[in-house]
C-alpha cells in the first residue's frame, strides 16, 4: 500500500506558473481529467507531472493507451523532460490489451471486455504502488465500452481505488477520438481544458483553462501556453476578479506617490503641448498614419527619462532594433548608448511567435524585476495582429494598462492608421477610450510640400492646449511649431488653406 500523504500538501504539476493559477498544485488522491484537441498538449502536460512526482523522489506510473512508450520517451525528449524515473506500461496495441485481458484466441479491439482491462490495470497499480498515474489516452477505454453505464462503472471502480491509497490519477482524454457525454469531466474531481486557435495571420496559438477543481479556489479564465524545447510555459491572464470597494486611505496614498511624478519629453514646446508633461501611472496613446512622427515623439520622452536615469522599455513588433536605432540618432538621441548602459531596454517581436499572455509576461518581467518606469509598444497595430480576435486586444490591453497604472508606470501605445492620408484613412484597433492621453498627429499640404501635425484630442487629468501645431523631424532635432491658425479641415483629413502660412516653421527656423 503506498504511504499516506497529507492532503494539506499539494501535489506539483511540474508546471511552475500551472501550479499557481491551481493555488498550489492538485490536491492529491484525486482524479483529474486533461481534455484537448490531438496536438493540444495533453501528453507533454502529463509528462510534466509525472517528472515533478519522480523528482520529490514519487514513484510514478505512465499507462500508455495511444502511442508506444518508445514514442512516449521521444516526445519527452524533444521538449526536455526526463523520462527515467517514470516507469511506462505499452498498452497502446490490441496484443498488449489481449495480454492484460488473458483471452487465449486473438480479438478486435472492440471485443476485448473493459471490465476485464481496467482489473487488469489495476492491478498493474497494485503490484507497482505508485504515487501518480497517467492513463494517456483515456478515450481508447471508451471505445472498449458497450454503452455508456458500463463506461461509467468502471471510471467509478478507478476513482475507488486511488482514493484510499492517495493516488493522483491524470486522465488525458479527447472528444475527437471517442465521443462520450462528458461522464469523466463529472466524476473528476478537477479538469484542465487545453484547446488551439488559429489568429488571422495563421498562428497557432494554444490556451489552458481550468474548468474545475472541487474544494479549492483557481484562477479562471484562458491562459496563454507554448510548447517549446524546454517543455510547457504558462503565462497567466491579468485578470483581476476582486471587487472590493476601495477605501479613501488607498485612494490617497496612490495620489500622493504618484501625482507628483510627472515625466517630460525634454522638449518644451511638446511639453507644453501636453499640458506640462505626462503622470506616471498613466498612459498616453499615439494615433496617425506612417511618417508622422509617433515614434519619435515617443523616444522623446523615453530618451530623456533614461538620460535621467530611469529605465524604459521599448517593445518593437513592426521594425528592427536597428532601425529605430538610427532613426532616434539622426533626431539628435543617441539611443544605443542608453542601451549599453542598460536604461533602456529594446525587444524585436513577432506577431506569429508571442500570444498576449507571453507579452504581458515579458512587461511584467521588465517592470517587477528590471524597474522599467516607461513601457513603449510600437505599434500596437502589430501588436493586434497576434490577437487571436479583437475582443481579445481590447480585454488584454485593458488589464495590461490598469495593472502597469497601479505599479505606476506611464505607457505609451503607438496605433499606426492604414493608409497615408485623405479620407480614406482608417483605424485597426480603437481604444482611445482606454488611453488617459491621446495625441493624433496628421499629414498635410502646404504649396506642394508634406507636413505633419499633431495636437492633444484628449487629457483625462489637468489641462492642455487645443491648438494644432506642426511638427517638423529635420536632422539632429524635433521641432514643434505655432499653432495651424491658418489651416482648417487637418482633423478631418481634408486640409483647406485660409491665410499666408506665416504659421509655418521655416527651413531656416
Amino acid at each position: 500500500m503506498v504511504s499516506s500523504k497529507s492532503t494539506s500538501n499539494r501535489a506539483s504539476t511540474g508546471i511552475e506558473t500551472l501550479d499557481k493559477i491551481l493555488r498550489g498544485g492538485l490536491p492529491p488522491g484525486e482524479m483529474y481529467v486533461v481534455n484537448g484537441a490531438p496536438g493540444t498538449g495533453k501528453t507533454t502536460l502529463a509528462l510534466h507531472f509525472l517528472q515533478a512526482g519522480a523528482a520529490n523522489q514519487e514513484k510514478v506510473l505512465c499507462l500508455a493507451l495511444s502511442q508506444r512508450v518508445n514514442s512516449l520517451e521521444d516526445s519527452a525528449k524533444s521538449v526536455g523532460l526526463k523520462t527515467s524515473g517514470i516507469t511506462f506500461q505499452d498498452l497502446s496495441t490490441v496484443e498488449s490489451l489481449q495480454a492484460l485481458s488473458e483471452q487465449q484466441t486473438i480479438f478486435d479491439t472492440s471485443e476485448v471486455e473493459l471490465a476485464d482491462t481496467v482489473t487488469a490495470m489495476i492491478e498493474i497499480m497494485e503490484q507497482e504502488q505508485p504515487n501518480r498515474v497517467v492513463f494517456d489516452g483515456i478515450a481508447y477505454l471508451r471505445l472498449l465500452a458497450r454503452d455508456s453505464l458500463i463506461y461509467r462503472q468502471q471510471v467509478f471502480k478507478l476513482r475507488d481505488y486511488i482514493s484510499p491509497r492517495e493516488i493522483t490519477l491524470m486522465l488525458t482524454d479527447t472528444q475527437d477520438l471517442a465521443p462520450g457525454d462528458n461522464e469523466l469531466n463529472a466524476m473528476a474531481h478537477g479538469v484542465i481544458d487545453l484547446s488551439m486557435e488559429t489568429t488571422r495571420h495563421g498562428s497557432d496559438h494554444r490556451y489552458l483553462r481550468i474548468a474545475k477543481l472541487r474544494g479549492s479556489g483557481f484562477e479562471p479564465g484562458k491562459h496563454d501556453m507554448e510548447i517549446s524545447d524546454r517543455g510547457i510555459r504558462i503565462y497567466r491572464s491579468h485578470l483581476d476578479t476582486s471587487v472590493e470597494a476601495i477605501s479613501a486611505e488607498t485612494i490617497a496614498e496612490q495620489a500622493n506617490a504618484d501625482s507628483a511624478r510627472i515625466i517630460s519629453s525634454g522638449l518644451p514646446s511638446l511639453d507644453k503641448l501636453v499640458g506640462g508633461g505626462l503622470i506616471t501611472g498613466t498612459s498616453c496613446l499615439l494615433v496617425g498614419p506612417s511618417g508622422t512622427g509617433k515614434t519619435s515623439m515617443t523616444t522623446l520622452f523615453a530618451h530623456n527619462f533614461a538620460t535621467q536615469g530611469g529605465k524604459v522599455s521599448i517593445f518593437l513588433f513592426d521594425e528592427l532594433a536597428d532601425t529605430f536605432d538610427r532613426r532616434s540618432k539622426g533626431l539628435g538621441m543617441d539611443v544605443a548608448e542608453l542601451v549599453g548602459k542598460d536604461r533602456i531596454r529594446i525587444r524585436e517581436l513577432s506577431f506569429g511567435d508571442v500570444t498576449p499572455g507571453k507579452f504581458a509576461s515579458l512587461v511584467d518581467h521588465d517592470v517587477d524585476i528590471w524597474g522599467a518606469g516607461i513601457v513603449i509598444i510600437d505599434t500596437l497595430t502589430g501588436y493586434w495582429n497576434s490577437m487571436p480576435t479583437d475582443a481579445r486586444l481590447t480585454s488584454q490591453m485593458h488589464e495590461l494598462m490598469m495593472s502597469l497604472n497601479r505599479r505606476g508606470v506611464l505607457t505609451f501605445l503607438v496605433v499606426a492608421q492604414r493608409g497615408v492620408i485623405g479620407p480614406a484613412l482608417e483605424e485597426t484597433v480603437d481604444i482611445s477610450y482606454l488611453a488617459d492621453t491621446v495625441l493624433l498627429l496628421r499629414h498635410f499640404e502646404d504649396s506642394g510640400v508634406i507636413r505633419q501635425a499633431v495636437s492633444v484630442y484628449k487629457k483625462r487629468y489637468g489641462d492642455h492646449e487645443k491648438q494644432i501645431r506642426e511638427v517638423r523631424l529635420r536632422p539632429g532635432s524635433i521641432q514643434i511649431g505655432q499653432s495651424l491658425s491658418q489651416f482648417s479641415g487637418i482633423l478631418s483629413r481634408t486640409p483647406q488653406y485660409t491665410g499666408e502660412g506665416k504659421d509655418l516653421l521655416r527651413d531656416d527656423d
